[in-house]
């Protein structure tokens, strides 16, 4: 379980719309609660999220991903995956890397996270298979054309700010 950045006992919402954040410890020049617009509150708190792709938890000494001796301590079976711990690795063995950078295939991971079957046919449940891919306009243009698709990129919109409260609203 993941714990908040923050108690919700320590915050109130002020009649004006601003946060009252309560301090857990006094600082040293005696202030114990900081007052911020609710814009300033999510800009504290998103710097504590961490970035994307970014492991949390590093792997030292024989853990370590590139650990010579690694294969004494984790042994992996054919797919990437730990074998069973019984399982004895040699010293020469090294772990079969999955075929693909992720670790698995996405088809895969959308199974097992949201339980969809992305390769199941759903005319005749059969597999779906990879024919080909396409990466030429003018023969992307002619299949789209043929099935009734639009072969224009529809245009760009801007990107809009965030919505913010409105200053002379109350609640």
């Amino acid at each position: 379980m993941l714990r908040p950045p923050l108690a919700a006992e320590r915050l109130r919402l002020l009649e004006n719309g601003d946060v009252l954040l309560a301090l857990e410890r006094r600082w040293s020049d005696g202030t114990t609660h900081l007052r911020v617009s609710p814009v300033e509150l999510l800009e504290r708190l998103a710097v504590l999220i961490p970035r994307p792709r970014i492991n949390l938890v590093l792997y030292h000494g024989v853990l370590g991903p590139r650990a010579v001796s690694r294969l004494r301590v984790v042994a992996f079976g054919t797919a990437g995956e730990p074998a069973a711990a019984d399982t004895a690795v040699p010293d020469t063995a090294r772990p079969t890397r999955p075929a693909t950078p992720g670790g698995r295939r996405w088809a895969e991971l959308m199974r097992r996270s949201d339980g969809l079957d992305v390769l199941a046919c759903p005319r005749c449940g059969g597999r779906l298979r990879l024919v080909a891919l396409i990466d030429e306009r003018s023969v992307i243009e002619r299949i789209l054309g043929h099935l009734g698709f639009p072969t224009e990129l529809p245009a760009m919109r801007p990107g809009r700010a965030p919505p913010l409260l409105d200053e002379g609203a109350s609640s």
